[in-house]
């Protein structure tokens, strides 16, 4: 394991040291991880999303993946993934408390806990000590309770997951927004991930009319 102040230091460094030249990496992301693969010379090649999270695509089988745990929830998703690909590298900066694996993964404390920085860098099945929260993960089975049936995610996640937060999948823009005016009129503060996505991308539904419920 080693230590980093941001996640997308973790990459960078995966990217160097394995002399990544090409990478593919989903059209709905932080920016700041599109960057850092271009600081490393490293090409990227996007790929879709389904409703579900999974990539839209198979890809060549000892092709370099990103693939991020979405809001902590694709724990499934990345096991699949893993017994697919040899050289994934799986981005849990949404997902702290998930177990290592893949080619490489790397987790963020940050989003999690009130430091400063911390992004953990794992290569192959390393291990790693940290506490689930499990006040937070209450927290996700609550809203998930009071939201499940007009919530038009799927979510199936282990008993073991900690997520980052409640996704939920409006109908349509105008519940999205009245659900952050809600919310934020609680005291929440609400974001929305990431930039903007043309319409005609299945990803335009997540942009426009997912709304990640801080758990507190």
């Amino acid at each position: 394991m080693q230590k980093f102040n941001y996640a997308r230091n973790a990459l960078r460094y995966i990217i160097n040291r394995i002399k990544i030249e090409e990478i593919y990496i989903p059209y709905y992301l932080c920016d700041v991880i599109r960057h850092a693969i271009f600081a490393e010379n490293c090409k990227p090649i996007f790929y879709h999303i389904d409703d579900n999270f999974m990539p839209a695509q198979e890809f060549p089988i000892n092709s370099f993946i990103l693939y991020p745990n979405y809001f902590g929830i694709c724990d499934k998703n990345v096991e699949n993934l893993v017994n697919i690909y040899p050289k994934l590298i799986v981005d849990n900066a949404h997902a702290f408390y998930a177990k290592p694996c893949g080619f490489a993964s790397f987790n963020s404390e940050r989003k999690f806990r009130n430091v400063k920085d911390g992004a953990y860098l794992f290569l192959s099945n390393e291990n790693s000590n940290f506490e689930p929260d499990l006040f937070r993960r209450k927290c996700f089975d609550f809203y998930h309770n009071k939201l499940k049936q007009t919530n038009l995610l799927n979510i199936d996640i282990p008993k073991t997951s900690i997520p980052f937060c409640y996704p939920y999948l409006a109908f349509d823009i105008k519940e999205a927004d009245n659900l952050v005016k809600e919310l934020k009129a609680k005291g929440l503060t609400i974001y929305r991930y990431w930039n903007r996505l043309p319409e005609s991308y299945n990803e335009y539904k997540f942009y426009s009319r997912l709304v990640p419920i801080p758990l507190l």
